[in-house]
């Protein structure tokens, strides 16, 4: 995508000297003002991160996830991406006649139809 871009800007600045202009220096005029390229970067940036240029910096300099398409959306700017405590949970999985069967402890009567354990990280909710 990037490499698309860069061939689409180096050729329409190389054929603005195809112009049919009597000076070089006229015919060889930046094809869009500063203002136009910083637009273009952010539409670029927003079709391809759903930030903008600017939300980058912002992201950068607070260490949190800021987003001007987000805050338009009524959420906050900025979002705090550390994730919050969690508690580990493990269960122990069986064997039934339809299905398998979880429990929050291991049972002793069942050892031949034992699967084996998945442990998750379940998020502590604030109080």
């Amino acid at each position: 995508m990037l490499r698309a871009a860069v061939c689409m800007i180096a050729s329409v600045s190389l054929l603005s000297a195809c112009s049919p202009a009597k000076n070089t220096a006229l015919a060889l005029h930046p094809p869009a003002s500063p203002f136009t390229a910083l637009l273009a970067v952010d539409a670029v940036s927003v079709i391809n991160t759903g930030k903008t240029m600017e939300d980058h910096v912002a992201s950068w300099i607070t260490g949190e996830d800021c987003s001007l398409i987000r805050a338009s959306h009524g959420y906050d700017y900025c979002e705090n991406t550390k994730p919050g405590p969690t508690v580990t949970q493990t269960a122990y999985c069986y064997k039934s006649l339809a299905k398998v069967s979880c429990f929050d402890r291991r049972l002793a009567s069942d050892r031949n139809v034992y699967v084996g354990a998945r442990s998750d990280q379940i998020p502590v909710q604030a109080e």
